[in-house]
């Protein structure tokens, strides 16, 4: 509701305005009225209206002077003036000074609201032009956090728009200085399983919130985003701030172990980059960067790493071909032990000299790719992707072998399953077959034909998923049939062999009392 003030020295006429306006279906609401001009003013100072009705002639401050005290409180009044017929040449004096209408006495309802409906008509559209000049703004702002965020992420895949520090400026808004350039990355490590999106939604605002302040206070020029769950900065600096932005770093790192246990299992590193002078070569420090990362693998959290993670060589041994002969015999017999001793395999390149995180890291990826691929898994896209991810977040060399022996366990037991179910269908298919034709003299052959097995592959199979032969099963299946017809029926005996597929009474007289310890007659006379 738009908010109006009524200011007359004559009480009458205010009431009369009130009762004439139609407030409510113009969106109106008469929020104060005032008899003199110093009480108007004060009104307007306090409640801030939208529209303000005045006498053109007020005590104490007459409406000209009113108004112009209004409009520097609040320069979008719009302003209604009324006055007499004696009075009219000054109220035309007064639209020039910023007076939007004027009402003769004695009032018209007619005119009041005409007169209203166009004040609330300038205040709307002011309201919805300020709100898509703001919106405009905040669009604007938007797109340059936008842009100044795909600084990030074109620095890390090597697709950076332009070079110098100008073009940068212009591409990404990112307004550099002299003096260095350097990555920042802070990475939460957790287990995905026990580490919801909603509580680490929480903890990368935590995360900026701690660096943000560290950032402003030291760079020159500085954006922060998440990129894959870790914390990415590109920051610009003078050179003699290098060391107090190292410690201020290291303070924040702090900060964020010492409230870890507020976040739940988690664990926090953070690494610098190399420190360049140019836009090129910070792109081209951003793997060895990450690879500075991974350090925390083998360093231990909590830690500012900086330096280089030169390769030790541990990628050109032959970890990876011993642990693919031994991972593939386990995939063959579907072992578990057989598999865990598959990464024991790996685990022996931890003792490598000089053996960096990042190595290892790669080394289990490769081993886990291997794995997955050689054991056929179904949607083993999805599969190496989880797995992917559940490296990318473990924080010791332990956490990450570990990551590999649940992979391998997990696959084989799914391998098991699905060879199990692949076994299984053709005996389920064989059952039903069965439960259909018993009464027929049904054979081993008709059987194995009806479901496109050989009979001898056919009849091990049958036994290995059942337990027992195919000429035992289908007995059980006729004498729980004969069992059933001797409770609930009175069928002659001879009938119910028939029924069961029989065609000799002595034969199923002798094989029912074998099943069941009675002949047909008395097993009726017990439970019939």
């Amino acid at each position: 509701m738009l908010r109006v003030i009524i200011a007359d020295d004559e009480e009458r006429i205010c009431q009369l305005i009130q009762a004439l306006g139609e407030w409510q279906k113009l969106g109106l609401e008469v929020v104060g009225t005032a008899e003199n001009g110093p009480a108007a003013l004060e009104l307007v100072r306090a409640l801030t209206p939208d529209i303000l009705i005045t006498d053109i002639r007020m005590p104490g401050c007459d409406g000209l002077k009113l108004v112009e005290e209004a409009h520097k409180l609040i320069p979008e009044l719009e302003v209604i003036v009324i006055s007499g017929y004696a009075q009219f040449d000054y109220a035309q004096t007064a639209i020039r000074f910023g007076v939007g209408e004027y009402l003769l006495k004695p009032i018209n309802r007619e005119a009041l609201n005409r007169s209203l409906a166009k004040m609330a008509e300038r205040c709307t559209a002011r309201m919805r032009q300020q709100t898509d000049i703001e919106f405009l703004r905040e669009r604007r702002e938007d797109d340059r956090q936008l842009l100044r965020a795909k600084l990030i992420t074109d620095l890390l895949s090597g697709r950076l728009c332009a070079e110098d520090a100008q073009s940068i400026a212009r591409t990404y808004h990112f307004a550099a200085k002299d003096g260095v350039l350097q990555l920042l990355l802070v990475k939460p490590d957790y287990d995905p399983d026990r580490f919801g999106i909603p509580s680490l939604s929480i903890v990368l605002k935590k995360m900026t919130g701690v660096f943000e302040p560290v950032l402003s206070a030291q760079c020159t020029e500085a954006v922060l985003d998440v990129h894959d769950t870790c914390l990415v900065g590109v920051l610009n600096y003078p050179r003699e701030h290098q060391e107090a932005l190292r410690s201020q770093l290291r303070a924040g790192l702090n900060r964020l172990v010492a409230e870890k246990n507020l976040f739940g299992e988690i664990e926090f590193s953070a690494a610098l980059g190399t420190a360049c002078t140019t836009f090129s070569e910070l792109s081209a420090s951003a793997p060895e960067a990450f690879r500075v990362l991974a350090e925390r693998l083998t360093e231990g959290t909590s830690l500012l790493l900086e330096g280089s993670a030169v390769a030790s060589g541990l990628l050109d041994m032959d970890f990876q071909a011993r642990y693919t002969l031994a991972a593939t015999h386990a995939i063959d017999v579907l072992d578990e032990a057989e598999a865990d001793a598959a990464v024991a395999v790996l685990e022996e390149a931890v003792s490598v000299p000089g053996v960096r995180g990042w190595e290892l890291a790669t080394l289990v990826r490769m081993a886990g790719q291997m794995f997955v691929n050689r054991l056929g898994a179904e949607d083993s896209a999805a599969t190496l992707a989880d797995f992917d991810h559940r490296c990318a977040h473990c924080a010791s060399i332990n956490t990450l072998f570990a990551s590999l022996r649940t992979l391998q366990r997990e696959q084989l037991a799914k391998t098991r399953v699905r060879l199990n179910d692949r076994d299984a269908q053709p005996i389920r298919s064989a059952k039903l077959y069965i439960q259909k034709h018993f009464a027929s003299p049904i054979t081993l052959e008709e059987v194995s034909a009806a479901i496109g097995f050989s009979v001898n592959y056919f009849s091990t199979l049958f036994k290995k998923e059942t337990g027992e032969g195919f000429a035992k099963y289908v007995t059980h299946v006729r004498m729980d049939e004969a069992r059933s017809l001797l409770r609930d029926t009175n069928h002659p005996i001879a009938k119910i062999c028939q029924n069961v597929g029989y065609s000799d009474l002595k034969h199923f007289t002798r094989t029912f009392k074998a099943e069941n310890g009675l002949t047909p007659s008395e097993y009726r006379k017990l439970y019939g």
